[in-house]
């Protein structure tokens, strides 16, 4: 069963089914029955246009932008957090004492989530 391309009503190829032909003496020349889709045409002169080319790319800038950074931040928190367990061990092995609250949070400077006040409202 053979399968034939014919364009359809929005200007799409579309596949039907076509009957078996008979061959007739030597083979015509196979004509194309669709036309390739062309690329729709943009102004990019138009307003509407522009806004919505700036929205995808504002768009996809924040979409993986966004999570590199706050990986980027962490990594970088927890470098500093193993800097500054280090020099309380240093502390600790020279006084004999660990460090205090105020000088830890003088030194390592506190993320967003840990200003946060968890409460269980429910």
């Amino acid at each position: 069963m053979a399968l034939s391309l014919q364009r359809g009503s929005l200007g799409r190829c579309t596949v039907q089914r076509a009957q078996p032909a008979r061959r007739v003496g030597l083979a015509a020349p196979r004509r194309q029955l669709c036309k390739p889709c062309r690329a729709i045409e943009i102004d990019f002169s138009d307003p509407d246009t522009q806004i919505s080319l700036a929205g995808m790319v504002l768009g996809l800038v924040a979409g993986i932008g966004a999570p590199i950074w706050y990986i980027n931040r962490a990594e970088k928190d927890e470098e500093r957090l193993e800097e500054l367990r280090a020099l309380n061990r240093a502390t600790y092995a020279e006084t004999g004492e660990y460090m205090s609250e105020d000088e830890i949070s003088k030194i390592r400077k506190p993320k967003w989530t840990d200003r946060r006040e968890w409460v269980d409202d429910d």
